[in-house]
């Protein structure tokens, strides 16, 4: 009879687990695998794992799954088109395994509790195809005007000018003054910047010289170094195999980061190069990014040495200085040609010698931030830079406009280090970029290969004024997508875009719609199709409410490694990598 009951209870625990687990994955946290690469480097897809034969740097390299697409997948593959992040060097011609996607746990119903927040990496029906899932990082709200401008999101809220509680797109053409409050820049929480930094180049990665030009080809840029330009024999640059560079003290010495121009364009290690640039989505002389971050550890050897750290944008000039007796100042000039300005100056504690401080000097989203040891202890502020932000978007709408004819293409940032007084030593010298948005040129330059009713619909639009003709990739400079909220709240529109910006097929794209989107007209009327005549409620390059699945929230299971006996299967979880997802 024990025996009996024992199994009873056995057999109700267990069938309490299965039910506790469909609940759990079916009202609160549900698995996904994330297919390709849209969201790298934060988000793998299929991807073989490289290491760099010249400085070491792993990275992720992700055009195995173009391949897998095509249909013609192997369980090994070269990473052919591949170039090292940090260096430029191309990797070994040897063959890898392909590792399986992350895995990620979403939140469901979160959004039923909780407006979604900027920034968020969501999970969502993919509007061109419901039988997908998407995953991308959401950009714009219900009752936002959106446009990306030189890499950044610019973001413009309009008013419920009818009264009606809900903003929609009459509401950002209304006759009536005032109905859009000004232009500002969509900065990221500082949890999800860090997430979002990629390396430019890491000094701790020190590049081996006859293994790169073994490696590199004819038309291979030399890879990127730090260098005494004005060689004031002040500086040794070969401390720890060249990861540390010491100060002999004395007049001020600078040291500058020289790179090929390439090295600042928004360019992925996960994608191959020559995908990139036949893609046409990166433009040399206009897709420079300036939003950088330098960073070191610097180690005073005696009470009166000091540092500054150089940052350039356009024409803008950003330093940070910090002195043995705790002084420290961001300064300011224009065009290198002005006297330097105080930005902000504040008063630290002595530097003690032989102790290391993190510094840092980061230039992002129009925000200037000077850092010790992890806290922000100047900052610019707006009413300096970037002033009327407005104002400011229209100065670069203009500079773009000539950087694109080929008349004045933006400047490469220039980083320096610079050092006087005492003795001093720097480590772990870093240099990363944010996200850079890229701006598509146009959803389709071949008119024939438009559907007929879609073309009916572009032209309406153009005809409307809504959209140029022909028709620009929604969100992109020149073309802000406007989202709606809706006639009730399940037909509020969001913009998403991918953390791999050339390669991501996200809402600037968006061509298509798919069969089961509610597309219905002003009066009512359900569209079956995109019918000329009828204006429907969901615009092309959205994400509509009821299409939102949840947040993404933790990486359960990273891409992970092989056994001896079973090298094709990845049953060993990659620790390391479990991560929330930011």
């Amino acid at each position: 009879m024990r025996e009996l009951e024992s199994t009873r209870d056995t057999f109700e625990s267990v069938w309490v687990a299965i039910v506790l687990a469909f609940v759990l994955r079916a009202f609160i946290v549900e698995a996904f695998v994330i297919p390709t690469g849209s969201m790298a480097p934060r988000l793998y897809g299929e991807h073989l794992q490289v290491t760099c034969p010249a400085c070491g740097y792993e990275y992720a390299f992700g055009s195995v799954a173009d391949i897998h697409q095509r249909g013609v997948r192997h369980p090994e593959q070269s990473p052919l088109g591949a170039l090292c992040p940090n260096c430029g060097s191309p990797p070994l011609d040897k063959k890898g395994m392909i590792r399986s996607g992350d895995r990620v746990l979403v939140m469901k119903y979160l959004y039923d509790f909780r407006e979604p927040s900027p920034w968020d990496v969501v999970v969502f029906k993919n509007p061109q195809n419901n039988r997908e899932n998407y995953i991308k990082r959401l950009i714009g709200l219900p009752g936002e005007m959106i446009e990306i401008v030189h890499g950044d999101v610019f973001v413009r809220r309009g008013r419920d000018c009818d009264g009606d509680g809900r903003i929609d797109r009459r509401d950002f053409s209304h006759p009536e003054a005032g109905n859009l409050l000004p232009w500002t820049i969509r900065r990221k929480p500082r949890v999800a910047q860090e997430a979002m930094w990629q390396v430019v180049y890491d000094n701790d990665y020190r590049l081996d010289l006859s293994v790169f030009d073994r490696q590199a080809r004819d038309d291979t840029p030399r890879p990127p170094r730090w260098e005494d330009l004005a060689h004031t024999e002040r500086w040794d640059l070969s401390g720890e195999n060249g990861r540390m560079f010491s100060f002999a003290g004395g007049q001020r010495a600078e040291l500058t980061f020289v790179a090929a121009d390439s090295v600042f364009l928004p360019h992925y290690g996960y994608n191959a190069r020559n995908v990139e640039i036949q893609s046409g989505n990166i433009r040399p002389g206009v897709d420079v990014c300036s939003d950088l971050r330098l960073s070191f550890t610097f180690v005073p050897d005696s009470p009166d040495a000091c540092v500054s750290l150089l940052l350039t944008s356009m024409e803008h000039q950003f330093k940070a200085e910090l002195h043995g007796d705790g002084a420290a100042a961001l300064l300011h000039r224009t065009d290198g040609q002005e006297p330097w300005t105080e930005w902000g100056a504040v008063r630290l504690a002595p530097l003690k010698t032989g102790r290391g401080y993190e510094l840092a000097l980061t230039h992002v989203d129009f925000r200037v931030s000077f850092e010790v040891d992890g806290r922000e202890v100047l900052v610019s502020r707006d009413e300096k830079y970037p002033g009327n932000q407005g104002e400011t978007k229209k100065q670069l709408e203009d500079r773009l406009r000539q950087a694109v004819d080929g008349a004045r293409p933006i400047p490469t940032p220039k980083v320096r280090i610079a050092a006087w007084g005492g003795k001093s030593d720097f480590r772990h010298i870093k240099l990363v970029r944010d996200e850079y948005y890229t701006c598509p040129d146009g959803l389709h330059e071949d008119r024939t290969r438009i559907p007929a009713v879609l073309l009916k619909y572009f032209d309406r639009l153009a005809a409307m004024g809504r959209i140029p003709d022909p028709p620009q990739a929604w969100g992109v400079t020149g073309n802000p997508v406007v989202l709606d909220k809706g006639p009730d709240r399940d037909l509020d529109e969001f913009f998403v875009l991918g953390d791999n910006s050339p390669q991501s097929l996200d809402g600037r794209s968006w061509s298509s719609a798919a069969a089961t989107l509610r597309l219905w007209a002003k009066d009512g009327r359900i569209i079956p199709d995109w019918q000329a005549g009828a204006e429907p409620v969901y615009k092309l390059g959205t994400v509509p409410r009821y299409n939102l699945i949840g947040k993404a929230l933790f990486v359960y299971w990273p891409s992970g490694f092989s056994v001896p006996a079973l090298p094709q299967i990845p049953i060993v979880p990659n620790v390391g990598r479990m991560r929330f997802i930011r």
